[in-house]
């Protein structure tokens, strides 16, 4: 405990005592209190211990953590509490579950930024942790001691955005970085992982089996019975073995112990079946599997576990399958199934999907605590389930309370609080309530029009969320200017957060504009189709430039830190591109279905990659002025109710670039953090005073 504290406060490490106390009925629990002029953090584990200290910073030093990379070793001063601050924490389970949290940022770190993000896990009460770090590794060298070949084996592991998709079973083979080196370091990374996770008093949740095999492994194994999968997305077909053949427990069983030996220990496991896939007798196979699965796992760890999804296994697998040895995680949406109510579960709380950075989610569902609307004898705990934790701090603040809260608590205050701390002044605890109550007031999935791939036709940016909204954008510009305007002092972190609130109004605004724009030119009114369309791409320009005045929200800075991970040339190509496809088209070149799924506002993404786009597309459109019931950008056929990637010749353009855009991407630093965040945002502020209400 006292390394956690160094490593985290390095000014204050020597003004804590730290004492074990028993458990609470079997409940976690700590204290914290004042004794011969220092702190006392009290706790029956290491993981309270880690609460009570950050319950301590947070109550007498203001600190609110949102992300693990969260620099707090400034703090030099310790004032000693007034009062003795007591707490259990009721839910035996407070899990981490996101799958894709790992594809957009977790394969992507060293140990040294998964260290910081265990110890915030650990100061959140997270005691349970998805941790599939080294399972490419893992996969490695299973497929070798069974006696695949070394290169089959290397390229049968998808990349960094694409492994997790080879876990849940979609995919196999995509965009391999194609080397041992990479892999054995993973393992590396991944055990250090496990290991401190553990220290800390955090159950490592490992992947529970192999999903796909290659398919030339029937030359090494003539009797393995294996069946092509249909393609998920126009990705490549994968291969599954039947469950009923005796290689799957064979080729489980070999990979459960290659993964012990490589990762550790754990008695936690998740078994994430086929997302979206419709396979003939899928609901036998999928029991037939379950079975397997607790047969291997058994024989492996008598005590193991399998957490597991209910939207993507559903009711009818636990027919034939005990439910003795799940946990189910319910994110379906419900309070409380009925199916559930004689199994052992945990609630999730989802949001930040695929780490979009759009201000959205419902705060005040969240607030009013999952756990304790669907409390039960056989309800353990909750399953946060948070694509990423470096957008959207406020809501963040909100799901990692609720995480290990057990009844209700006033969304109002709490944000408040939140403000205050995190600025470091009760200054802005106003408008960012205003801001909560417009924004934060729907579980539905907010777009970006900017980030749209163009058409005349859109309802969507990425799949499954929407461009409407249930607010005016001048009500969110108001939000801003009062913002912007209050002689409140503005310290680093209210400047980052004045750019994302700047950036929503003017995605706000842009999308009225660009129906405006398509309207004009249906309508052939050259002038005023001029004026809307370079508006919109005025609006590309000036949101551009306030995110380059933050370094953190700039393309160049995420794709280095990903860059960082490789170790040659050749890991350096294959980690690079990985990264940029995961954020453009994440998919086959030619037949994406799932393209812009992780979009997000980033400074050099906005003009290099998104705007360019747009400037194809209006000057694209100038050309059919003459005639436009001859342009043809959309596509009958809807997968995910959007266009098709190449349908059109306008469609193939944009393919074209996207393309290109992957294939010579160079980070660039020019322009970031040469002005003024405020500056800028006042600019953009007066610029719109006026426009803002002619939409």
């Amino acid at each position: 405990m006292l390394n956690f504290i160094q490593r985290n406060t390095p000014k204050i490490k020597d003004n804590f005592i730290i004492k074990y106390i028993e458990a609470d009925n079997g409940c976690d629990c700590y204290e914290v209190y004042a004794e011969d002029k220092k702190i006392v953090l009290a706790g029956n584990s290491s993981l309270s211990l880690c609460m009570a200290f950050y319950r301590y910073l947070n109550e007498y030093c203001s600190v609110v953590i949102t992300s693990g990379d969260y620099d707090i070793s400034y703090i030099a001063t310790t004032p000693l509490p007034e009062e003795k601050i007591t707490r259990t924490v009721n839910q035996k389970i407070r899990a981490r579950t996101s799958y894709e949290m790992f594809s957009l940022e977790g394969n992507y770190w060293g140990f040294d930024r998964w260290e910081k993000e265990i110890d915030f896990m650990a100061m959140h009460g997270i005691n349970t942790a998805l941790q599939p770090i080294g399972f490419d590794g893992v996969l490695y060298r299973t497929m070798r001691e069974m006696g695949m070949a070394e290169d089959a084996s290397v390229d049968f592991v998808s990349g960094p955005a694409f492994l997790m998709r080879q876990l849940t079973g979609n995919v196999a083979a995509m965009n391999s970085v194609r080397s041992t080196e990479y892999l054995e370091r993973k393992i590396y990374i991944g055990k250090k992982i496990t290991e401190r996770e553990k220290e800390l008093g955090i159950t490592p949740v490992f992947p529970a089996l192999i999903p796909s095999v290659p398919f030339n492994i029937r030359r090494k194994y003539m009797k393995l019975k294996i069946f092509k999968a249909p393609m998920w997305y126009n990705f490549p077909p994968i291969f599954f073995m039947a469950p009923d053949n005796a290689f799957f427990g064979i080729f489980n069983r070999k990979f459960l112990e290659v993964q012990r030996e490589a990762l550790g220990e754990t008695d936690s496991y998740i078994f994430e079946p086929l997302y979206d896939v419709n396979i003939k007798g899928y609901n036998s196979y999928l029991t037939d599997v379950g079975e397997s699965l607790i047969e291997a796992l058994t024989l492996h760890n008598e005590n193991a576990v399998c957490y597991t999804h209910l939207s993507s296994i559903g009711e009818d697998f636990f027919k034939k399958v005990s439910p003795e040895k799940f946990i189910i995680i319910n994110d379906s949406g419900d309070e409380r199934p009925q199916f559930l109510q004689d199994k052992k579960h945990i609630v999730a709380i989802r949001g930040n999907r695929y780490g979009r950075t759009g201000l959205c989610g419902d705060i005040d569902t969240v607030s009013r605590c999952p756990y304790a609307v669907s409390r039960s004898e056989n309800l353990l705990g909750t399953a946060l389930e948070l694509d990423t934790f470096r957008e959207n701090p406020m809501y963040c603040a909100v799901a990692l309370n609720a995480a290990t809260a057990d009844e209700a608590f006033n969304a109002d205050d709490f944000v408040k609080d939140f403000a205050g701390k995190r600025y470091r002044t009760d200054g802005f605890g106003e408008e960012i309530v205003r801001l909560k109550n417009l924004c934060y007031n729907t579980d539905e999935a907010a777009g970006s029009i900017i980030c749209a791939r163009p058409s005349t036709r859109l309802k969507h940016t990425a799949p499954y969320d929407t461009l409407e909204r249930k607010y005016d954008c001048s009500e969110i510009y108001e939000i801003a200017r009062d913002i912007v305007n209050n002689e409140t002092r503005k310290n680093d972190k209210m400047r980052i957060d004045i750019v994302r609130i700047i950036c929503q109004f003017l995605g706000e605004l842009a999308y009225p504009v660009y129906l405006k724009a398509t309207e004009f030119f249906r309508a052939e009114n050259v002038g005023l189709y001029e004026q809307a369309s370079n508006l919109f791409l005025e609006i590309c320009q000036d949101m551009d430039r306030l995110l380059k005045t933050q370094e953190s929200l700039n393309l160049s800075t995420r794709f280095e830190e990903a860059h960082a991970l490789g170790n040659s040339k050749e890991e350096m190509q294959a980690i690079d591109l990985n990264f940029l496809m995961l954020h453009t088209i994440w998919g086959p070149f030619d037949r994406s279905i799932l393209y812009d799924t992780a979009w997000c506002e980033w400074g050099g993404m906005v003009k290099d990659f998104y705007a360019q786009r747009w400037f194809m597309y209006f000057r694209a459109l100038a050309a059919y002025f003459d005639n436009p019931k001859k342009l043809k950008d959309f596509s009958k056929k809807q997968p995910l109710d959007r266009h098709e990637y190449k349908k059109s010749y306008q469609h193939k353009r944009l393919a074209a670039f996207e393309n290109n855009f992957l294939e010579n991407y160079i980070p660039r630093k020019d322009g970031i953090g040469e002005e003024d965040t405020l500056e800028v945002a006042k600019e953009i502020i007066e610029k719109y005073s006026e426009v803002v209400y002619q939409f």
